[in-house]
């Protein structure tokens, strides 16, 4: 079942943040990850639109949604990724929305290929100014299927 945020569930979905940020980004140093907590806590949390998906009342992921358009967050337990879980939470927000935008590290190449998979599109590139890696912007909007930018070998 896909869900809205309860004040009780704060705190799984923030280990959920941090377990699933240091697995897929390896790349950028954990000190990073940990000094972020309370700020996701604090301050993005709070001003999300935030869905959880839990089953046997184990939340398993989540997405948040920031300016009613922006995926500030889509994270997976790793034990429960590569069961469709993540393409759920965003099938589930697609269908309550026209259009969508989202970052990801170019270096988070399973990230990359999840989304165009799910019709994202990369508009831009730029360097991360917290952690000096590049990200992609990537978009969607409903009904196109044009201006697939082929980053890497087997896109489509």
């Amino acid at each position: 079942m896909i869900r809205k945020l309860l004040p009780k569930d704060t705190e799984k979905v923030l280990n959920i943040w941090l377990e699933a940020s240091l697995q897929a980004h390896d790349f950028v140093a954990e000190n990073y990850w940990r000094q972020m907590l309370p700020i996701v806590r604090d301050y993005y949390l709070p001003c999300a639109e935030i869905w959880v998906l839990e089953d046997r009342r184990q939340i398993k992921g989540f997405l948040a949604l920031l300016d009613d358009r922006h995926i500030g967050a889509l994270f997976v337990r790793p034990e429960y990724q590569k069961q469709k879980n993540g393409s759920k939470l965003l099938e589930f927000v697609k269908k309550r929305h026209s259009r969508l935008t989202l970052h990801v590290f170019t270096k988070n190449e399973r990230a990359v290929r999840f989304y165009q998979k799910h019709d994202f599109k990369i508009v831009s590139e730029q360097k991360n100014p917290d952690v000096g890696e590049n990200e992609l912007l990537m978009g969607w909007a409903l009904g196109c299927k044009s201006g697939h930018y082929k980053r890497f070998r087997g896109d489509s």
